[in-house]
């Protein structure tokens, strides 16, 4: 359950932020946001994380003692079950202030949805930094070192870059050699709406790093799709990433008028990988490129 709250919460914001890559112009504003928060190092003994992955990086750091509260969806490390919980999509400014954070990490998009709150919190002396969207490996080693530069844990953020190279670049050298390209179609909610991811997500570069190919990838950012144009395009593999077991996709496959045709029902090509380390772009995110590498590639292994 906590897995598909996740992926809705990355929906909603993402959609609402505009679905798709920033624009120079905003990554211009990130970077220039990044730099301008990061100038001064200081310790920060109460800090608020309104992101699962954010989270999961200031544990890394050795800041789990630090993290006072975290997002409704937080539920790793275990830990994060005694922390106080606080909606990331719809902020209660008493409840926060209530806590006395002295940082918050919050998503980029929720500066772009004009989030009054945070902006009053800054008023009142709270530092707020918000953390770009990862679209590819070097982002999310960049988040590392951003959140490290503002904690002042920098030898640790580069040590968890390195770590997290090495195991990423190991996955990727296990990649079964293939003489075509497979097609996936990774779902990332089901009815009533499926939606799936295309070009310019975390999503759709995973993909490519495992050298198979993204059925929608000519679609922007996260997209709403028909059973008819999944039926359309006859993928090799279908993948949820919502956290529900193998099992139970099928049965949802199933229930699909159509579906019955498609190469990857015909030959039981229909996988399951967990919602959250595919999804967040954080310290484990080897485990998610692992889980869909081998769900890809599972008659070749």
């Amino acid at each position: 359950m906590k897995q598909k709250l996740w992926v809705f919460l990355i929906l909603i914001i993402l959609v609402a932020a505009g679905c798709s890559a920033p624009s120079n112009k905003e990554k211009a504003d990130n970077k220039n946001q990044s730099e301008e928060k990061t100038k001064q190092t200081q310790k920060y003994h109460r800090i608020i994380s309104l992101m699962p992955s954010n989270t999961e990086i200031l544990y890394q750091l050795g800041l789990g003692k630090e993290v006072i509260g975290v997002s409704t969806v937080d539920d790793y490390p275990k830990s994060v079950k005694h922390k106080q919980k606080f909606d990331a999509m719809k902020l209660n400014k008493e409840q926060l202030l209530k806590a006395k954070p002295d940082l918050i990490l919050a998503h980029v998009s929720q500066k772009g949805m004009g989030d009054k709150v945070l902006g009053d919190l800054e008023k009142k002396g709270i530092k707020v930094v918000y953390i770009p969207e990862a679209h590819n490996f070097d982002e999310i080693y960049g988040t590392f070192k951003q959140i490290g530069k503002i904690t002042g844990r920098e030898s640790q953020a580069d040590t968890l870059v390195y770590d997290t190279k090495h195991r990423v670049d190991a996955v990727l050298k296990d990649v079964p050699k293939h003489e075509k390209a497979p097609t996936v179609f990774l779902e990332v909610s089901h009815e009533p709406e499926i939606y799936t991811a295309g070009k310019n997500t975390f999503f759709n570069y995973m993909i490519e790093e495992l050298h198979a190919k993204n059925s929608f990838a000519d679609l922007e950012g996260w997209k709403k799709v028909s059973k008819e144009s999944i039926i359309k395009q006859d993928p090799n593999v279908l993948i949820t990433t919502e956290g529900i077991t193998r099992s139970d996709y099928l049965k949802i496959i199933r229930k699909r008028g159509g579906f019955e045709n498609l190469e990857a029902v015909k030959k039981g090509r229909i996988e399951a990988v967990d919602g959250d380390t595919i999804s967040r772009p954080g310290p484990r995110i080897d485990q998610g490129l692992k889980a869909l590498r081998d769900a890809i590639y599972r008659d070749e292994k």
